[in-house]
């Protein structure tokens, strides 16, 4: 039996939707809860926005209203009256641009929780096949430990010589798979190479075994 290795090339691209991936031991990994959790911090800044600038219309025109009598006014009054609108206004322009900037920091954040999510399910996917490939290996080891303990002479020399070397390639391309699972999730692609020469070799030796 022949395991393939080229299906994780095309892991990436074909991360299901809506199937949960468990993270097998991944030690950094983005969830659908993070991405909710942003996109619901994303809605409230938003709100904060809205209702910012609500109340900014609402300050500058008490302000006028206070000032609006039915009564004349001395020009010093009408200055004042003129400055405290003024301040009013700027004092609600700079509410808003407050919270339009906490608004604008919550859709960065939701935007790179976003991407981390993906990139957490695409190492996952990618994680998982690789593992199965891993325990399909062992298998083979195990199947050829049992013929090499009913061969004898220089069927079992072969069979040993095969044996210390899947079992070499197995333990590098695990190895390989560990430190990728303790990676940075926005950094695992680094390490994927890796990864993949070591299953590759993997991969010829086991077309060669006899």
């Amino acid at each position: 039996m022949t395991i393939s290795f080229r299906g994780l090339g095309a892991v990436l691209p074909a991360v299901v939707t809506g199937v949960a991936l468990v993270a097998m031991g991944c030690t950094d990994a983005t969830t659908r809860e993070d991405v909710a959790e942003s996109r619901e911090n994303l809605q409230e800044e938003q709100e904060d926005v809205a209702e910012a600038q609500r109340e900014a219309q609402e300050e500058v025109a008490d302000a006028r209203q206070e000032h609006t009598v039915g009564r004349p006014v001395t020009g010093e009054e009408a200055a004042e009256a003129r400055e405290e609108i003024a301040d009013a206004r700027q004092e609600a322009s700079e509410e808003v641009k407050d919270e339009q900037q906490e608004a604008r920091e919550a859709a960065a954040e939701a935007k790179a929780t976003e991407k981390q999510h993906q990139a957490t399910q695409a190492r996952d996917a990618f994680v998982k096949q690789a593992e199965q490939q891993l325990a399909d290996t062992e298998k083979r080891i195990d199947d050829l430990e049992e013929r090499a303990s009913n061969a004898d002479g220089a069927e079992k020399e072969s069979l040993d010589q095969q044996i210390e070397t899947l079992q070499s390639q197995h333990d590098r391309a695990e190895e390989a798979v560990d430190e990728l699972k303790s990676a940075d999730v926005n950094n695992w692609q680094t390490h994927q190479e890796n990864v993949r020469v070591a299953m590759q070799e993997l991969n010829s030796s086991l077309n060669n075994v006899r």
